[in-house]
Parts: C-alpha cells; structure tokens; sequence
C-alpha cells in the first residue's frame, strides 16, 4: 500500500532576512489544480474519519419511519430490541437479522417510555396520547427471513395527563410513570394504585431500584430529584440539582447508589444516604445533540451513556 505524505522543506519557506520579501508559489498549468495536494489530503482524512465511525462496536442502524424516543432491551433475551418513536410506532428488533419482528401499532401520539416485565414476555409503553398500553413481546423465530407483523395491545390503561417516562417493577406485576405525577400501576387494574408528588409540576423521568424493588426515584421539571418508597406510599428524600436531570439509573451491584444525567452533559454518581455532594461527577466532553445525554444502563461496576439520535437507532 503506498501513502501519499504531505512534506515542506522549511528553508524554502523560510526568510533569511526580516525584510526579504515572502516567495510565494504559483502554478501556471491550467490542468493542475494549485490545491490539489491539500484536496487529496483533506480527503483521506474524511476517509479516515468515516472508517473509525463506521467501525465495531457500530453493528447496525435499525431504521424507524419517525425519530427515536425510547429504547428498551429484552431482560430474558439478548438479541431482543424494543424502540419507540415519536409517530407512535413501536418495533421489537431481532438484533443478530438485523429484521423487525412485530409493530406494535395503537399510540397516537409520540412513545415516551417503554419497560419490560421480569420474565421478559410482556412490556408496557406510555405516549402522549394519555395512555399506557401493555403488550405481549413473542419470541424471534429460528428461520432466517422477513416476519414483520403487526400486535394490538393486551391492554390499555388511560390517564388524565400525557405520560413523559414509564418503568416497571422488578419482581412484582407494578409499574410506574411519569407526567404530572408519579402514579403506580397494577396490571390488574385500570385505575393507579398510588399517585405520588413532591412539588414538581412536570416530572421527566422514573426509574425503580434493581436490589431494592420498593424504592423507586424520580426526577421534575423543577431540577428536583426524589426518592420514593412503596412500602410507606410517600416520598422520602428529595436533591435540588443546578441544572435538569434527564434521567438517572440505579446500580444493581450497589443499592445505595444511582446516576442522574444532567442538562449541562454531565453524570452526577449519588449516594441515597448521603445527597449532599456527589460521589463521582462523569465529565461528557461534547454534547450529544441533537440528542440527549441519559445513563442507558450498569454493567457490573461501570454505567454506560447513549444519546437518542433522529431516526436512527444506534448499537
């Protein structure tokens, strides 16, 4: 393989003298272009740029008719992927094919939050349509080959205010969401079991603890985030940050522990016991617009952010 290098000679470039008049050089062929070196150059450049975008770990860009607003993996099942866009459109993704397995079709307005259930079979969504619907999530065949289907809801649970972000419990038939309040489902009932507020007019995000299942946390509208216990049906703790918290997730591995995501493209590390300074502050170097920037999820010890880019959805 041969390289091209760009190289000067500094002393042709170089003035002896303060007061020696700087060469300037010009070619006077009509078919050489005078920056042609510097075209190529800044080609293979680009060229290199789009080979480490386009490189492992990018596998593939699952493609939606709108922009992606949630995204939500199969806790049983590996290869299963669930994305919610803003049309109301919800695709459960078959990741080895790279094919879409269901459309799950009902929400008229944009799918704000989807959660799996435990034993990975069934899902609920929430839009801002006023409406929370459970659905059965089936199994990726074997066969290799197109299977795009369509799915109606199991269920549907109406609100009286459009939902901003769901989550389901982890051991019991519960689920949470967000909008003007937080308000606990049950999936055997068509009314909520629990509406909590603290204060905020408008809460953003809602996620429950994987260790322990009865507390959940919350963040508003009003750069407030609150924790919240089943067992007593009220708030507990609540942390005022400086900017908006998008989102937060738990860490499985440490109970205590959870990561909130704020508007100035930082991750704040907390400990439930103690809110009042942060145990880790994860500095994001660019921000992911015209995304956002939310902890997607724990691995062990180590928390991983994504950003939601329109129309695409990135793994």
């Amino acid at each position: 393989m041969k390289v091209k290098v760009i190289n000067r000679n500094e002393e042709e470039y170089t003035r002896e003298r303060a007061q020696d008049l700087k060469k300037v050089h010009r070619n006077y062929d009509p078919a050489l272009h005078q920056f042609q070196k510097a075209h190529e150059y800044t080609r293979a450049l680009n060229a290199a740029k789009l080979d480490r975008v386009f490189a492992k770990p990018f596998i593939a860009a699952l493609t939606h008719s709108d922009g992606i607003t949630c995204l939500a993996r199969n806790p049983r099942i590996l290869n299963s992927l669930l994305a919610g866009s803003a049309d109301g459109d919800i695709r459960i993704w078959d990741i080895p094919l790279k094919r879409t397995l269901r459309s799950l079709k009902g929400h008229t307005g944009a799918v704000r939050g989807i959660s799996f259930a435990p034993d990975g079979e069934t899902c609920v969504s929430c839009s801002t349509d006023c409406s929370v619907r459970l659905w059965k999530v089936p199994f990726a065949p074997l066969e290799p080959g197109p299977v795009a289907a369509e799915e109606t809801a199991v269920f549907e649970f109406q609100g009286r205010n459009a939902f901003r972000a769901i989550d389901h419990h982890w051991r019991e038939n519960l689920f949470a969401t967000a909008g003007s309040t937080v308000e606990v489902w049950s999936h055997e009932r068509s009314e909520p079991v629990n509406t909590l507020s603290w204060g905020a007019d408008t809460v953003l995000s809602v996620k429950f603890n994987p260790a322990e299942s009865e507390v959940f946390a919350s963040t508003g509208g009003d750069r407030s985030i609150a924790l919240y216990d089943l067992r007593s049906a009220r708030p507990i703790r609540k942390l005022i940050m400086q900017t908006r918290t998008n989102s937060l997730a738990w860490n499985p591995m440490e109970a205590f522990n959870f990561t909130a995501a704020s508007e100035d493209c930082n991750l704040y590390t907390y400990d439930m016991r103690k809110l009042d300074i942060a145990a880790c502050v994860h500095k994001v170097r660019c921000s992911l617009a015209p995304g956002r920037v939310e902890p997607h999820c724990w691995h062990g010890g180590l928390c991983s952010f994504a950003g939601l880019r329109a129309g695409h959805c990135v793994c």
